[in-house]
């Protein structure tokens, strides 16, 4: 017995010396400095070979992030509907310019009337008339300090059977024209043009707002797609795990059948499976979780495609390590974040809208001014003898040569005593502009805050996976080293299950660490662009 006993501590002493890894080997295979040390295989798992097995009915897609990422700029619901706002503003632009193009109007006109004669000299029993009018005008509304002109032309031409009518039948002709002009209030900030000024401020605010929407799907589909492979990598993890427990339980019940272990000593090991099994299937969960989470954002409709396939990302959840420069994030965040720009442009909109209520308080205060040309033609007749042939060119001859001309040129003021509704106003926009500045202000603090904390963030989830990956890498070491003990019958089941456990923990720490560093550099970028 004594020499069986030897035999098993210096089968022991050799295994832990073959699997105890020299001083100077760990120094030598240490990564290189600026670089994230790549993930070690434990056995014959290595991070990132994992591959879901495709659920009943679907095929297996294998998709990197870029193609993840541009399926969903492709195909994301969100996102479309966020490509129609700009759209909608342009269309809004197009139509506040409208109202400054040439408006045309066009009339036609008859009438016939008949009236009972109660004058001997008509000489007819019942007097008609008949009238046409022909006409036509354009009016504008210009950019020049709110003013407006327009010109008509006017046409009629009237005939009747009274012998008393000098011209029969009468051409009547007339050209118009009229300018008008704000003076005071309107003058220097045009009314009619404010929306001309704030619509592609607007516009801008827009395409900012796309480009946000845009980043965060982004940001979403890449969080996404590392829970799935995530995931997945935990469902390697837990079945290795619950292959080695019963593995070690298989053993137990060896032991138990030539006798060198009691069957009592063997709960442990079932336990051990057991647990293995209740965390394999939690694992399955989340990953059917993870995926349905992915597919939504890859998706453009219920019966899309993607939802008949198992998704496997193909990327692997590594990458060299990246040297952040915090305070240069922060100023690049606050000069050039969306929601920065999107406020400063909104807080232009304010002091465009501040100027227009501040000129509002001047009295309004109008200039009109018109002109018109007339002309009249037709035969001329002296008690029913035709005296002088004529006709419509004779009145338009006469308007064109401007013969008998009309002009008028007036002011019209209007002043509320006292302009409390104008001062009430202005008051307020003058509030609304500070409150403007002041939420900027809150803005950019929040920003820098933020990028700060994402900064942060990176270099602690880089130590972090540095930390982890080195408990891994120990725990594995402890896991062989416990097996090889409980083989030469110096350990017991406890001590191998404990390890074991240890073991899996630390894979698992290890990958959620490193996803957490990607996750947090990607972050850390998008933070300086968009919220």
């Amino acid at each position: 017995m004594t020499n069986l006993l030897r035999n098993r501590y210096i089968l022991a002493a050799a295994a832990l010396a073959m699997v105890t890894v020299p001083l100077s080997a760990q120094q030598a295979q240490q990564p290189p400095a600026g670089a994230v040390p790549p993930l070690q295989q434990a056995g014959t798992y290595s991070v990132g070979q994992a591959v879901p097995d495709a659920e009943p009915g679907t095929n297996l897609l294998s998709l990197t992030l870029d193609q993840a990422i541009q399926m969903a700029l492709e195909k994301n619901l969100e996102l479309k509907v966020a490509r129609m706002n700009p759209q909608s503003i342009d269309y809004q632009l197009a139509s506040a310019r409208a109202a400054f193009n040439p408006s045309f109007t066009g009339s036609y006109s008859y009438s016939d009337q008949a009236s009972p004669n109660n004058n001997n000299l008509e000489g007819a029993q019942n007097v008609k008339n008949t009238s046409q009018g022909y006409n036509a005008g354009v009016s504008q509304n210009l950019l020049f300090h709110g003013s407006s002109v327009s010109a008509s032309f006017t046409n009629s031409r009237g005939a009747t059977n009274s012998t008393q009518t000098v011209r029969n039948p009468t051409f009547s002709s007339g050209l118009a024209f009229s300018f008008n002009m704000p003076l005071l209030a309107g003058f220097a900030v045009p009314q009619n043009a404010q929306t001309l000024r704030t619509i592609p401020i607007q516009r801008q605010v827009a395409d900012i707002t796309l480009v946000q929407t845009i980043e965060r799907t982004k940001a979403s589909v890449r969080t996404a797609y590392w829970a799935l492979r995530q995931a997945i990598e935990s469902i390697e993890i837990q079945k290795r795990s619950l292959a080695l427990a019963r593995q070690l339980h298989q053993d137990n019940l060896t032991r138990v059948e030539i006798g060198t272990m009691a069957s009592i000593e063997t709960l442990t090991a079932e336990t051990q499976v057991v647990n293995g099994e209740q965390a394999l299937q939690q694992a399955e969960i989340t990953f059917q979780t993870a995926q349905m989470t992915l597919k939504r954002l890859l998706a453009d409709s219920p019966d899309d495609a993607i939802y008949k396939a198992t998704i496997n990302p193909t990327e692997l959840p590594a990458l060299s390590v990246q040297e952040v420069d915090i305070e240069a994030a922060v100023r690049r965040a606050v000069s050039d974040r969306t929601d920065v720009v999107s406020s400063r442009r909104n807080l232009d909109v304010t002091k465009i809208n501040l100027e227009q209520t501040k000129d509002a308080l001047k009295p309004n205060l109008a200039l009109t001014s018109s002109y018109r040309a007339s002309g009249q033609g037709g035969p001329q007749y002296s008690k029913g003898v035709l005296t002088v042939p004529g006709g419509y060119g004779q009145a338009l001859t006469s308007v064109m040569a401007f013969d008998v001309p009309t002009w008028s040129v007036g002011l019209n003021m209007t002043y509320p005593l006292g302009m409390a509704s104008a001062r009430a106003t202005y008051a307020r926009s003058v509030l609304g502009l500070e409150q403007s500045q002041a939420q900027l202000q809150a803005l950019e603090l929040d920003v820098t805050s933020a990028v700060r904390t994402a900064g942060l963030n990176v270099r602690n989830a880089y130590k972090q996976y540095q930390v982890s990956q080195r408990a891994r890498e120990v725990a594995e070491k402890n896991a062989d080293a416990e097996q090889v003990r409980f083989g030469a019958g110096m350990q017991t089941n406890y001590n191998v299950v404990t390890a074991q456990n240890n073991l899996t923990q630390q894979r698992l720490n290890e990958l959620n660490a490193l996803i957490r560093y990607i996750n947090a550099l990607a972050d850390f970028e998008r933070l300086q662009r968009v919220p």
